[in-house]
């Protein structure tokens, strides 16, 4: 799933992730954890993130580094799969087995931190914006990324 990735409803996938969080200690202490860092985080970034993008906007104008320009996002894409897969992956072991939290606690937050700065720091003019909110939401990027069929039900019915 590359960052670019657009959705049109990621504020209400949110809320619904939120709404049907685990409230154990853990997941309240890793969310709270994440979201303090990854906030700073893009605040410190955010003036690289911008300049990244114009880097990459400016590589797609110039002809012959055109071609270039789209092999380099497409190998930054290649090398983002794993790191998101291990992100949904690990939010789905956590929200489907309570005991792996706390072997989780620690490698969750770091790779979460780790995709937000490679989201941060990836020069792809058409990335969406909001996509940044996917590793913020660890322990719940499945919820995100594959919600339940409630959220369907309930969208629908809204």
């Amino acid at each position: 799933m590359s960052y670019r990735w657009d959705i049109s409803d990621w504020d209400l996938r949110i809320t619904f992730a939120r709404m049907g969080s685990p409230a154990d200690t853990l997941t309240a202490a890793a969310r709270f954890i994440v979201v303090a860092i990854t906030s700073i985080l893009m605040l410190l970034l955010f003036p690289i993130d911008k300049a990244m993008r114009l880097i990459g906007r400016v590589l797609l104008y110039i002809p012959f580094i055109f071609v270039i320009a789209f092999f380099m996002l497409m190998i930054l894409d290649i090398i983002w799969l794993p790191i998101w897969g291990m992100l949904v992956g690990s939010s789905w072991l956590w929200l489907k087995y309570p005991v792996a939290r706390p072997f989780l606690f620690l490698p969750g937050m770091i790779l979460a931190i780790a995709a937000l700065i490679y989201i941060m720091l990836s020069p792809d003019p058409q990335k969406n914006p909001k996509y940044k909110l996917l590793p913020q939401e660890w322990p719940l990027c499945w919820l995100l990324w594959s919600p339940s069929p409630e959220y369907f039900d309930e969208k629908l019915g809204a």
